[in-house]
């Protein structure tokens, strides 16, 4: 008998599920942390601080000591090397740039800022000055949590097998815990990263072993739907953190807001019971058969007395032995390989590097954030729709789907060019709502190009190379924006 024919018996979505599936979409809703870097890292105005005019206004300030650049804005990395101590505060009062300069005044690199709280009152950048010449630093912390969250999802499979679903989860949520203190009240550049670093370990951790335990809950006939519902979940995340951070627009205190429910979810060790097929391949199965019981009672039904769970078929026993050298061994599994190693890369690339971005698109950083997030959700359910189309399929779904990212992000190069900002803000999200769907098509795509032998390795692959893309990422959007304008 094999584990699947038991789900004939408990039911394949009852309350039981529907129970367990609710209290991990909020918890996966949580692990959305990458987009937290929108308002933490978010960019400032700012200009050269001098001591000497610190009680003048900054509309002063700017005039008497900084200089205009190509474009006529006022400069944020430059100031005029000029000796302040040398004027009263009368000549301040009466400045003119033209008597008191001329053509000889040279300027110098600021080594201190003043950070103007237009929009909001505080970010990492205006902490740890990471401005100008350490402007690349910012983008480094988004880069450094990719690189967190691209080494859990690696030893998440690993753990979960090892230990079980939900003790992973667990665990993983314990360092998502301390890398939520570590980032926010780190005093330094060097302990910031780290902190993101952790976090964005524990955050893949905890979404992966939570998908995988819905996935063993629920019957083969509902997984699509319920896997897509948990990608909706993170969507939602998406959307509610502006709106967290629209109220709380301090870095510290936004952080410990929208990370705070990590803390709570720590309570779940003690509501969500580990996933019975793990009980069963672990060897555990008086465990098993008492939760398999309990949920065919939750459920309505009757657990049949004659059913031995020692003797039941662990189905994913054969790939597991499997290595990614058998990725290699034939000419059409390279080629598969390669192709859905490349697709993961430029899907994940795109995802977050349009993500990531939204805050230099024109308009109002919430607004659009919060339309960023919302249309992931149709597009989740435009991609369900496709994928069980017989017209369309997985192979034709994928392709029309990262045809309409690329056509979308195309279009945008022109619009940026002639600085057409609310254009390029509508064809972002196009792009957005395009890439959302191939992210989600991708998973299903992939699994059934691979034969079950190698299946889990060719999945683990690809998402390799979709760790990559989304570290790339942070360095591809408003940096290229303003090669474009240049």
């Amino acid at each position: 008998m094999k584990f699947e024919e038991l789900y004939q018996h408990t039911g394949q979505m009852g309350w039981f599920q529907w129970n367990i599936i609710i209290l991990l979409f909020l918890f996966t809703m949580s692990t959305i942390e990458s987009i937290t870097m929108i308002f933490v890292g978010a960019d400032m105005p700012h200009f050269c601080q001098v001591e000497e005019l610190e009680n003048l206004s900054y509309d002063l300030q700017k005039l008497i000591a900084i200089p205009l650049d190509g474009s006529g804005a006022v400069s944020s990395c430059e100031m005029f090397n000029l000796d302040y101590s040398n004027y009263s505060m009368e000549d301040y009062l009466t400045w003119n740039r033209t008597l008191m300069m001329d053509n000889n005044t040279g300027v110098v690199p600021c080594s201190k800022w003043i950070y103007e709280q237009v929009v909001f009152v505080s970010t990492i950048v205006s902490r740890f000055d990471l401005v100008c010449g350490n402007g690349w630093m910012n983008q480094l912390v988004s880069t450094i949590y990719m690189a967190g969250t691209l080494i859990g999802g690696i030893l998440s499979g690993a753990m979960s097998d090892k230990i079980g679903r939900k003790m992973a989860a667990m665990i993983y949520n314990c360092v998502r815990v301390v890398g939520v203190v570590m980032a926010t009240f780190a005093p330094n550049y060097p302990l910031c990263v780290l902190g993101r670093f952790v976090l964005g370990l524990g955050s893949s951790g905890c979404f992966l072993c939570a998908y995988v335990l819905v996935m063993e809950f629920v019957g083969p006939k509902f997984r699509t739907v319920i896997g897509c519902a948990l990608q909706v979940s993170l969507s939602l995340g998406f959307m509610l953190q502006p709106l967290i951070s629209s109220l709380v627009r301090h870095d510290v205190k936004y952080q410990l807001a929208a990370l705070s429910p990590s803390f709570v979810f720590l309570t779940y060790f003690y509501f969500i019971p580990e996933s019975p097929r793990w009980l069963v391949v672990a060897g555990k199965t008086s465990k098993a058969e008492i939760l398999l019981r309990k949920i065919c009672s939750v459920n309505g039904r009757e657990f049949p007395n004659s059913i031995d769970l020692n003797v039941v078929e662990n189905d994913d026993e054969e790939y597991r032995q499997r290595n990614c050298l058998a990725l290699l061994k034939t000419p059409r599994m390279r080629i598969r390989t390669i192709v859905i190693s490349f697709l993961w890369f430029s899907c994940s690339l795109m995802y977050y590097a349009m993500s990531l971005n939204t805050g230099s698109l024109s308009g109002d950083i919430f607004v659009n954030t919060v339309i960023s997030g919302a249309v992931e959700v149709p597009s989740l359910v435009v991609c369900v729709f496709l994928l069980g189309w017989k017209v369309t399929g997985r192979r034709l779904s994928c392709s029309i789907s990262f045809i309409g990212a690329g056509v979308s992000s195309i279009i945008c190069i022109p619009l940026i060019i002639e600085d057409f900002g609310s254009a390029v803000t509508g064809m972002s999200m196009v792009g957005k709502a395009f890439i959302t769907m191939t992210y989600s098509i991708i998973y299903v795509f992939a699994s059934e190009v691979f034969p079950t032998e190698v299946r889990n390795v060719g999945l683990g692959t690809g998402s390799l190379f979709g760790g990559v893309g989304s570290m790339v990422a942070p360095y591809v959007g408003a940096p290229m924006d303003e090669g474009f304008k240049l």
